[in-house]
């Protein structure tokens, strides 16, 4: 379990190309209708190289990207007797299908908790697919107002 780096860069659009094909299957959605894959794949890298906006979480295996989970921080406004710096939005969270029900995207979510956490961030949110909701629920999400949270401290 770590943060990306730029060498994981390829694999992550692969993974995103996949997501997005899986998606269509399952949810009936057009991410791939009329798409060019070699052009997504150079725009997915090239965004992920320009954007800092996000944390990357993957769970490598010798190499080969597991899961990934994508992380962005927002800054909360300080507040008197206020310790949460952050809250975090969690998306594109995707596990190759050959790497599915072994804990691997929990214990990925697990590393992610535990580095906001010890970043002062107050909570970690999610829009969940309808296959992983119960997913989410297992691990400490709950259905709060319209999202999914997960309170990360007291706060």
């Amino acid at each position: 379990m770590r943060l990306a780096c730029e060498s994981d860069f390829g694999q992550l659009a692969e993974m995103k190309w996949i997501h997005g094909a899986e998606d269509d299957f399952d949810y009936g959605e057009h991410n791939l209708d009329g798409a060019d894959k070699a052009a997504f794949l150079a725009e997915f890298t090239e965004f992920l190289r320009a954007d800092s906006h996000y944390r990357i979480y993957v769970a490598d295996d010798g190499g080969m990207i597991a899961s990934a989970m994508f992380v962005c921080l927002i800054p909360k406004i300080p507040k008197p007797n206020g310790h949460a710096k952050y809250i975090a939005y969690l998306t594109n969270v995707f596990t190759r299908g050959e790497y599915r029900n072994r804990g691997i995207g929990t214990r990925l979510l697990t590393f992610i908790k535990d580095d906001l956490t010890a970043c002062h961030c107050e909570l970690l949110f999610a829009w969940p697919s309808d296959n992983s909701v119960n997913w989410y629920a297992r691990n400490g999400f709950s259905a709060e107002n319209e999202i999914f949270e997960c309170p990360l401290t007291e706060e």
